[in-house]
């Protein structure tokens, strides 16, 4: 009785493993399968561009000017389940810099410029997107132990905290680009 017992409990725990496992397992497993399946995206006719700009901002009364050129190309196909397979472009800058750099406040937080998305530069956000730039406001990057934060700073939180205002944000327009 003992061991027909202890054959049942295992029955129903295995049971009850497998149905959890199916129960997790099989959303993603169908929707690994629906991207995997998706045909690719339209290969870009432009891989590969170069747009220079000029920052002119002034920081504690002084004027400072970053002239660089923003270097975009196409990376090849991206898949995730928010929007399925996607055309990825990586940037650069020409300078070597890793960011368009205003301030760096100290080992933690970082003031600097986001000159935009290669996906905009390269002319892959479609007719029906419309893409603004931050100009007169900026982005600022928080490192805390494990976490970094990156969000906008408005303009004028900008000069309150930090004294510095964007003058004058002179880029190259996206070029018309095609896929097929």
């Amino acid at each position: 009785m003992k061991r027909k017992l202890v054959s049942i409990v295992g029955f129903f725990t295995l049971l009850l493993a497998i149905s959890i496992i199916i129960y997790s397992v099989w959303p993603w497993l169908f929707l690994y399968i629906g991207v995997k399946t998706q045909p690719n995206p339209p290969h870009p006719a432009i891989t590969y561009g170069e747009f220079p700009f000029r920052l002119e901002y002034e920081i504690n009364g002084r004027r400072m000017v970053i002239n660089d050129t923003l270097i975009c190309e196409y990376d090849g196909v991206g898949v995730d389940e928010g929007q399925g397979k996607y055309r990825k472009w990586k940037q650069r800058l020409a300078s070597g810099k890793e960011r368009v750099t205003l301030l760096k406040v100290d080992d933690t937080t970082e003031i600097y410029y986001n000159p935009g998305s290669p996906r905009y530069y390269m002319g892959d956000l479609g007719e029906s997107v419309y893409f603004k730039h931050n100009f007169p406001d900026a982005s600022i990057i928080k490192k805390d132990g494990r976490f970094t934060t990156d969000s906008v700073i408005r303009a004028d939180l900008l000069q309150k905290e930090y004294n510095i205002r964007l003058i004058r944000w002179d880029y190259t327009q996206p070029i018309k680009n095609s896929f097929s």
